[in-house]
């Protein structure tokens, strides 16, 4: 009989999953690298770069913590930089903004910590994060304290002012005015309108009286009785009939924008276009010498703590800065039970 046929050479050996394995190496790495969604807290990774200034931990200690919130509807704010200690101490406000934490800090609030750069954050986690409104407010006056003495400091005890130059601050209100504002302001600095028949002619004359004009004067801004109110385009028609958007600070420069507004305007003009802060004829006279008032849009930094006496709320400096012009809604909760008539009375009681 024939022999049984040869058994069939054995398949050659699959070929080494060396490469694969050394392929998915650096994944495996860079996962283990990469912060989880779902750390809690969220602490920088020692092996993870700190995204402002590049370094690792020296040590296999978290050297940071990364910008991340879990939200009560379980949504996931934060941009996820990470930032080390290091740069969350020594990086200036202006770049990094106000809200910093430290190690010793985080590790106390356990699994309740977060952090959120400020540019990051929402209206709500600011106030979650300081713990309320005023709290908020105060941690918003320290941080400008601290950036004042920081520039007093800098500049030899002086905070450096931007010089005014009150003859070209008298011309920029002057171009802003209309027709009927130009002629009022020609017939209060005695001024002819005479041949003036485009408002071309009318502003060029009206430039030519600002070069000339006396300084604004010291002390309360009435508005004169035949100055235009800004919003109505009449004159108040008698003496204290209105004021005008205009400050002294203390360094002899001149703040707001210069138009007259009346009372009635100020009692009637729509919030959400005006803005809150407002003054009575008896309020204004009543402070005498001490007595100015300016639009809400153009408040400054101070303005508010000095008109109010007290510290700026979060809603009115977004407002008034128009930051989030997309998303910042009118926010009225911490307005309730306040006056709605702004009052620099509140200052004096």
């Amino acid at each position: 009989s024939a022999p049984p046929p040869a058994a069939a050479p054995p398949a050659p050996a699959s070929a080494p999953a060396a490469p694969a394995a050394a392929e998915e190496a650096p994944k495996r790495e860079a996962a283990e690298a990469a912060p989880s969604k779902d750390l809690v807290p969220a602490w920088l990774p020692p092996n993870l770069a700190c995204g402002l200034c590049g370094s690792v931990s020296q040590s296999r200690e978290p050297h940071g913590v990364i910008c991340r919130r879990r939200r009560k509807n379980n949504a996931l704010g934060g941009c996820g930089q990470g930032v080390c200690w290091a740069c969350m101490e020594t990086r200036p406000r202006s770049e990094f903004g106000m809200v910093r934490t430290t190690k010793d800090e985080f590790e106390s609030l356990e699994d309740d910590a977060w952090w959120m750069h400020e540019r990051c954050m929402e209206p709500a986690d600011l106030r979650g994060y300081f713990g309320g409104e005023k709290e908020l407010a105060k941690a918003r006056a320290v941080a400008d304290a601290v950036d004042a003495e920081a520039a007093a400091s800098s500049s030899g005890g002086k905070v450096a002012q931007k010089p005014v130059d009150p003859v070209e601050a008298a011309k920029e209100r002057v171009r802003a005015m209309s027709v009927k504002e130009l002629k009022a302001y020609m017939l209060r600095n005695g001024a002819s309108t005479e041949n003036c028949i485009e408002k071309s002619d009318l502003l060029a004359k009206a430039l030519e009286v600002a070069a000339k004009a006396p300084l604004e004067p010291v002390g309360p801004a009435w508005m004169p009785t035949r100055m235009v109110c800004r919003l109505c385009t009449k004159p108040p028609g008698k003496e204290q009939g209105g004021v005008i958007c205009r400050r002294r600070r203390s360094d002899g420069s001149l703040s707001g924008c210069g138009e007259g507004i009346c009372f009635r305007c100020m009692k009637k003009a729509p919030r959400d276009a005006f803005g809150q802060v407002r003054t009575t004829k008896e309020e204004f006279e009543s402070l005498e010498e001490e007595a100015w008032w300016m639009h809400e849009r153009c408040f400054a930094d101070g303005d508010y703590k000095d008109y109010f006496g007290e510290s700026e709320p979060e809603e009115f400096y977004n407002r008034r800065t128009k930051a989030d012009q997309q998303d910042w809604e009118w926010d009225d909760s911490a307005n309730k039970g306040r006056p709605q008539m702004g009052s620099i009375m509140r200052r004096q009681g």
